[in-house]
């Protein structure tokens, strides 16, 4: 027996983040399994699953906060909201500026969505919270997609990129694999026909990872973690019992909004640098495409040291020839 975990709860995680992970090798077309087993699945995911999905909001919001901060929009979406982790933790940085009146949980599954708008109403029990099934026929001032492109079908998809196109802002957070992030930046074009990027994108042109010569990268980025993870006991049994990284958060996203952006004359780090002796190699992505850029340690060598720990922040390169500097 675990210490924080029974051995029965150990053994649903196990099976929970296995259908999970296989959700992106489905034959085209094929439904999504359904996994939502009981309440006590929906409660350990939320624990463990949802905290570290969590973690990613974060770092998304972040990143959106520098580049001009999240709207106060009257009305949510929340597609695809599982137990409600992504409104929970865009609520909490919306709350300073005034929180929304009405949120809308669209989820598949009754208990998921009752399990969501229960931990949405006890947090926030001014905000309006209702839960559907099916995409009402309005519009929302903010739409939420988290970790749904896995159990879509191109079909699926549709509605929920209608739901963007209406929408005044848009908040879309995938996992960071090569597959599930290639295909949001496949939908990328779609979605700029209404709407321009915020972040990560410092451009609105073609995306250049989906260049040729490009067929086996992706967009991908790394969140940190809580300094806490690392020195409580139950996330060090998670790590041990479900062999997680606890160091690893790699993900993809989109933040758009319907107003023009306007957009920093510097390149993005994507992924994290890559350390060889006395040189990094930097992939960047501008307006001109994606490059890999190496810098020598001689050239600028607090700037080389500050990148061996730039894990979860955003980092803006500018070009002079063969000089990169970075971006206050």
């Amino acid at each position: 027996m675990g210490t924080y975990f029974s051995q029965k709860d150990l053994q649903t995680l196990r099976e929970l983040r296995a259908t999970l992970l296989g959700m992106e090798q489905r034959p085209d077309g094929e439904a999504a399994q359904r996994y939502w087993a009981s309440a006590r699945t929906l409660e350990l995911y939320d624990q463990i699953f949802a905290a570290r999905i969590g973690w990613k909001w974060d770092a998304v919001l972040d990143e959106v906060e520098q580049r001009g901060g999240l709207p106060a929009p009257r009305t949510v979406l929340d597609w695809g909201t599982g137990t409600g982790v992504a409104a929970r933790t865009v609520l909490r940085r919306l709350a300073a500026a005034g929180l929304p009146d009405q949120v809308l949980l669209l989820d598949r599954d009754g208990a998921a969505r009752e399990f969501a708008a229960a931990s949405l109403r006890a947090e926030f029990p001014g905000v309006s919270v209702e839960t559907a099934a099916e995409l009402p026929e309005r519009g929302f001032d903010l739409v939420l997609a988290s970790h749904v492109l896995d159990e879509l079908t191109d079909t699926d998809v549709q509605p929920l990129v209608s739901a963007c196109a209406a929408a005044e802002h848009v908040l879309w957070v995938e996992p960071g694999s090569k597959v599930t992030s290639r295909r949001l930046g496949e939908l990328r074009p779609t979605l700029l026909g209404s709407h321009d990027v915020v972040a990560p994108c410092p451009h609105r042109g073609d995306c250049g990872l989906l260049a040729e010569g490009h067929e086996r990268d992706w967009c991908h980025l790394f969140a940190r973690p809580p300094a806490k993870v690392h020195t409580t006991g139950e996330w060090s049994e998670i790590q041990r019992e479900l062999r997680i990284d606890l160091r690893s958060l790699p993900y993809s996203f989109l933040a758009l909004r319907r107003a023009p952006v306007e957009h920093p004359e510097a390149a993005r780090l994507l992924g994290r640098p890559r350390f060889q002796k006395g040189r990094v190699l930097l992939d960047l992505c501008d307006a001109e495409g994606v490059e890999t850029r190496p810098m020598l340690q001689r050239t600028d060598k607090a700037l080389f040291k500050a990148l061996k720990d730039c894990a979860g922040e955003v980092v803006l390169m500018e070009r002079d020839g063969d000089r990169l500097t970075r971006r206050p």
